[in-house]
């Protein structure tokens, strides 16, 4: 006789007409570096609109405190899951999204799932705050299986087998996205201050 006591966040209702898939599988280092390969590559567009503008945008006062970047990414993610079903990331490390029996997520579904990544799992890109919301999300995915903003979207993620050298490819190519874009940042002047007058 099974004595495993089930917490009620385990319990998975099922939607009417969706089925239940298997979450045993997960890998939380492939979903990481599938959505930063997507993140280094969406900074290096950025880079370029950056350099075709030519210029400073009001935006860098913002910056300071959340990361434009990361949440300019959402409308760019959902519109990709909801037409191709992938992301350029997951496509890569040949990860898959599956909402019943579809791979493109529903418009909706797509926008809340993104934004909740964002701002639960990497907490805004807030420094420190991110580093607690990842690691929060790292082990609740180990013990549930499945993260909250797919858990409510009723998403399963599945990985296929793929060869090392797309793991190493994809280190390269965050590590090239990140460095160069956030070198570029470092270097862009601070906005100006008004001066105060007594």
């Amino acid at each position: 006789m099974d004595d495993r006591v089930v917490e009620p966040s385990e319990i998975l209702i099922d939607r009417e007409g969706l089925p239940r898939e298997d979450t045993t599988r997960v890998n939380p280092w492939i979903r990481f570096l599938a959505r930063f390969f997507d993140y280094a590559l969406f900074f290096l567009v950025l880079l370029g609109i950056h350099a075709f503008l030519g210029g400073e945008t009001q935006l860098n006062r913002v910056e300071r405190l959340i990361p434009f970047e990361f949440f300019s990414w959402i409308p760019v993610e959902t519109l990709l899951l909801c037409t191709w079903g992938t992301t350029p990331g997951k496509f890569f490390l040949k990860t898959q999204l599956h909402q019943g029996k579809r791979t493109r997520l529903e418009l909706i579904s797509a926008l809340k799932r993104s934004f909740n990544v964002w701002f639960r799992g990497l907490g805004m890109g807030i420094p420190l705050i991110n580093f607690f919301c990842l690691l929060v999300a790292y082990q609740r995915l180990q013990i549930r299986r499945q993260t909250s903003w797919d858990r409510e979207e009723n998403i399963v993620v599945k990985h296929k087998p793929f060869g090392r050298w797309r793991l190493v490819a994809a280190v390269l190519v965050i590590l090239v996205g990140f460095s160069l874009y956030y070198r570029e940042k470092s270097q862009a002047p601070l906005p100006s201050k008004s001066t105060v007058r007594v």
